[in-house]
Protein backbone atom coordinates (compact mmCIF):
# COMPACT_ATOMS: atom_id res chain seq x y z
CA UNK A 1 0.00 0.00 0.00
CA UNK A 2 2.77 2.44 0.78
CA UNK A 3 4.41 1.55 -2.48
CA UNK A 4 1.50 3.01 -4.32
CA UNK A 5 0.92 5.86 -2.61
CA UNK A 6 4.88 6.84 -2.93
CA UNK A 7 4.66 5.74 -6.83
CA UNK A 8 1.27 7.75 -6.86
CA UNK A 9 2.98 10.84 -5.73
CA UNK A 10 6.05 11.05 -7.61
CA UNK A 11 3.90 10.44 -10.24
CA UNK A 12 1.72 13.61 -9.32
CA UNK A 13 4.86 15.32 -8.33
CA UNK A 14 6.11 14.73 -12.11
CA UNK A 15 3.03 15.73 -13.48
CA UNK A 16 3.18 18.98 -11.72
CA UNK A 17 6.69 19.51 -12.78
CA UNK A 18 5.91 19.15 -16.03
CA UNK A 19 2.92 21.55 -16.22
CA UNK A 20 4.85 24.29 -14.30
CA UNK A 21 7.67 23.67 -16.86
CA UNK A 22 5.31 24.93 -19.45
CA UNK A 23 4.13 27.41 -18.38
CA UNK A 24 7.52 28.83 -17.51
CA UNK A 25 7.66 28.48 -21.49
CA UNK A 26 5.35 30.16 -22.48
CA UNK A 27 4.55 33.07 -19.03
CA UNK A 28 1.76 35.23 -19.29
CA UNK A 29 0.60 33.61 -23.12
CA UNK A 30 3.09 35.71 -24.80
CA UNK A 31 3.85 33.60 -27.63
CA UNK A 32 0.00 33.64 -28.26
CA UNK A 33 -0.07 36.78 -27.92
CA UNK A 34 2.88 37.94 -29.67
CA UNK A 35 1.52 35.53 -32.86
CA UNK A 36 -1.95 37.19 -32.91
CA UNK A 37 -0.68 40.65 -32.93
CA UNK A 38 1.73 40.33 -35.79
CA UNK A 39 -0.41 37.46 -37.57
CA UNK A 40 -1.40 40.10 -40.20
CA UNK A 41 1.18 41.75 -40.97
CA UNK A 42 3.32 38.66 -41.24
CA UNK A 43 1.07 36.92 -44.15
CA UNK A 44 -1.30 35.07 -41.40
CA UNK A 45 -0.82 33.06 -38.67
CA UNK A 46 1.48 30.35 -39.75
CA UNK A 47 4.23 32.45 -40.37
CA UNK A 48 3.38 34.51 -37.58
CA UNK A 49 3.83 30.85 -35.26
CA UNK A 50 7.22 30.81 -37.19
CA UNK A 51 8.59 34.11 -36.18
CA UNK A 52 7.86 33.77 -32.53
CA UNK A 53 8.69 29.99 -31.87
CA UNK A 54 11.74 29.89 -33.92
CA UNK A 55 13.25 33.60 -32.75
CA UNK A 56 12.45 32.31 -29.24
CA UNK A 57 13.79 28.74 -29.71
CA UNK A 58 16.84 30.04 -31.92
CA UNK A 59 15.05 27.88 -33.97
CA UNK A 60 14.89 27.95 -38.34
CA UNK A 61 11.92 30.36 -39.76
CA UNK A 62 10.11 29.94 -42.97
CA UNK A 63 7.88 32.09 -44.06
CA UNK A 64 5.58 31.84 -47.48
CA UNK A 65 3.28 34.47 -48.66
CA UNK A 66 1.10 35.30 -51.58
CA UNK A 67 0.67 38.86 -53.44
CA UNK A 68 -0.68 40.14 -56.70
CA UNK A 69 -1.27 37.69 -58.98
CA UNK A 70 -1.00 34.70 -56.42
CA UNK A 71 3.00 35.13 -56.90
CA UNK A 72 4.58 33.41 -54.03
CA UNK A 73 7.57 34.43 -51.46
CA UNK A 74 9.27 31.88 -49.84
CA UNK A 75 12.09 33.52 -47.31
CA UNK A 76 13.77 31.82 -44.17
CA UNK A 77 16.71 32.34 -41.73
CA UNK A 78 17.69 31.15 -38.12
CA UNK A 79 18.36 33.70 -35.26
CA UNK A 80 21.68 33.42 -34.00
CA UNK A 81 20.20 32.80 -30.31
CA UNK A 82 17.10 32.66 -28.31
CA UNK A 83 15.32 35.54 -27.85
CA UNK A 84 12.91 36.42 -24.65
CA UNK A 85 9.68 37.61 -25.73
CA UNK A 86 10.74 41.14 -24.84
CA UNK A 87 13.49 40.54 -27.34
CA UNK A 88 10.70 39.40 -29.91
CA UNK A 89 8.70 41.87 -29.60
CA UNK A 90 11.12 44.75 -30.19
CA UNK A 91 12.36 42.93 -33.22
CA UNK A 92 8.78 42.22 -34.48
CA UNK A 93 8.36 46.29 -33.90
CA UNK A 94 11.18 47.15 -35.83
CA UNK A 95 10.71 45.70 -38.33
CA UNK A 96 7.16 46.81 -39.06
CA UNK A 97 8.31 49.79 -38.43
CA UNK A 98 11.72 49.74 -41.05
CA UNK A 99 9.14 48.68 -43.69
CA UNK A 100 6.54 50.75 -42.94
CA UNK A 101 9.25 54.27 -43.67
CA UNK A 102 9.68 52.05 -46.92
CA UNK A 103 5.83 52.60 -47.65
CA UNK A 104 5.55 48.78 -47.34
CA UNK A 105 2.47 47.67 -45.44
CA UNK A 106 1.88 44.17 -46.74
CA UNK A 107 5.28 42.80 -47.11
CA UNK A 108 6.47 39.64 -48.31
CA UNK A 109 8.30 36.61 -46.87
CA UNK A 110 11.54 38.44 -48.47
CA UNK A 111 10.59 41.57 -47.44
CA UNK A 112 10.32 40.27 -43.60
CA UNK A 113 13.41 38.24 -43.54
CA UNK A 114 15.52 41.29 -44.92
CA UNK A 115 13.58 43.86 -42.49
CA UNK A 116 15.00 41.47 -39.85
CA UNK A 117 18.10 40.10 -40.73
CA UNK A 118 19.22 42.52 -43.21
CA UNK A 119 19.27 42.84 -46.79
CA UNK A 120 17.48 44.77 -50.07
CA UNK A 121 14.30 45.38 -49.78
CA UNK A 122 12.89 46.40 -53.31
CA UNK A 123 10.09 49.08 -53.03
CA UNK A 124 7.28 50.42 -55.13
CA UNK A 125 9.01 52.27 -57.47
CA UNK A 126 10.89 49.52 -58.36
CA UNK A 127 14.54 50.55 -56.80
CA UNK A 128 16.17 48.50 -54.20
CA UNK A 129 17.04 49.82 -50.83
CA UNK A 130 19.71 48.62 -48.23
CA UNK A 131 18.09 47.98 -44.60
CA UNK A 132 20.26 47.16 -41.88
CA UNK A 133 17.75 44.56 -40.07
CA UNK A 134 17.12 44.14 -36.14
CA UNK A 135 18.66 40.68 -35.33
CA UNK A 136 21.69 38.66 -36.42
CA UNK A 137 21.19 35.70 -38.11
CA UNK A 138 22.84 32.04 -37.51
CA UNK A 139 26.07 31.99 -39.93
Amino acid sequence: MTTRRTLRAILVAASLAATCAVAAEVPGGDFAQLSSQYAGWAGGKSNADSLVGGMRSGGSITLVTTGVGRSVSIAGFTPSAPMTYGQISSALAGARQSLNRLGISNPSAEQIQAALIGGDIEVASGASRQVAGVIVPRG
